[in-house]
């Protein structure tokens, strides 16, 4: 089985391969993964499918590794507005903003409300922008979001570029597990379901190490987000700065929150961009302009991980 060249295969994932929403357009996704992980010398074996009752994930090697390549494979919704000020402010101070701003509309709002009556006709027409909100809310997270290039189309070619180097190193082979998430953008529940599956199979091997990588094929500065108490943090941001990047360490919580956050030495790495203002931001991040997959940005990252690892 001939592998395909990288570039060909970041085209047919994001396009033919697009949209992971329903189960159908993920199982027809890790059966591609599947065939690539194949070409590349893995065997059916060696190919686990852990299941949960909400999730399927994806391992390829030996399920009690001691280091662990991931990334989520299911695509957001169209949520995207939620972020429109991160451009301007950065991610953390956007998310918070906005929220501010809204409650004060709905407080004016609110208040023209009351000024023109007092009975029951002032609580429902004081509704109408809180029922306005979470509509639009939901309808984000529902609604399929057709350009899936960056979220999370570009972890998975990563991880996929790192296993391509790491079949033909047959000592770090052995050490080293792939795992794609499923359900990260409705509460990490892929990750949550995977290390449970571990935990329970594989005692202390949850303490291992995890490197997650979750939308890496647009900005220009990489994020390296650890949990708190994490070990290994500082030495593979170190390593990436030697290696070229503009590396930026933070201690990710409910910001930059990703799978990497169910394991004690997880790490995630993300390409993101400066703000006007300056802290850090996901451009585009789940709208329809996440059109951006630079393939040579993540080969230079899994040469740079791979690296590392050696």
């Amino acid at each position: 089985m001939v592998r395909t060249s990288f570039e060909a295969l970041a085209d047919e994932l994001c396009t033919k391969f697009g949209i992971r929403f329903k189960r159908r357009e993920k199982d027809a996704f890790l059966t591609r993964c599947r065939t690539e992980f194949s070409a590349m010398g893995y065997s059916e074996a060696e190919m686990i499918q852990q299941k949960s009752r909400l999730s399927k994930n994806l391992i390829v090697g030996p399920p009690d590794a001691d280091i662990l390549i991931t990334a989520h494979y299911d695509t957001p919704g169209r949520n995207g507005i939620l972020l429109c000020l991160a451009p301007i402010l950065g991610h953390a101070l956007g998310s918070f903003v906005l929220p501010l701003l809204l409650g004060a509309w709905m407080g004016v709002f609110g208040g023209f409300g009351l000024a023109i009556s007092a009975d029951f006709l002032f609580f429902r027409f004081n509704l109408v922008p809180v029922l306005l909100i979470f509509a639009l809310l939901l309808l984000g997270f529902l609604v399929k979001n057709r350009q899936n290039y960056n979220d999370n189309t570009s972890g998975v070619l990563g991880v996929i570029d790192i296993a391509a180097r790491i079949a033909a190193d047959p000592e770090l082979r052995g050490r080293c597990a792939f795992v794609l998430f499923d359900n990260e953008e409705w509460g990490l529940l892929g990750s949550a379901a995977f290390r449970k599956w571990r935990k329970k199979r594989y005692p202390g091997k949850e303490t291992k190490a995890v490197i997650n990588l979750d939308c890496i094929g647009n900005g220009d500065v990489l994020l390296v987000a650890a949990t708190q108490g994490n070990k290994t943090w500082s030495s593979i941001a170190d390593s990436l700065k030697q290696s070229g990047f503009d590396a930026v360490k933070k201690r990710s919580s409910l910001v930059f929150l990703s799978d990497h956050a169910h394991f004690p030495e997880g790490i995630m790495l993300s390409f993101v961009k400066r703000s006007i203002l300056g802290p850090l931001y996901l451009p585009r991040l789940h709208t329809n302009r996440y059109t951006i997959c630079d393939t040579e940005r993540i080969q230079r990252l899994g040469e740079a991980v791979y690296k590392y690892l050696c």
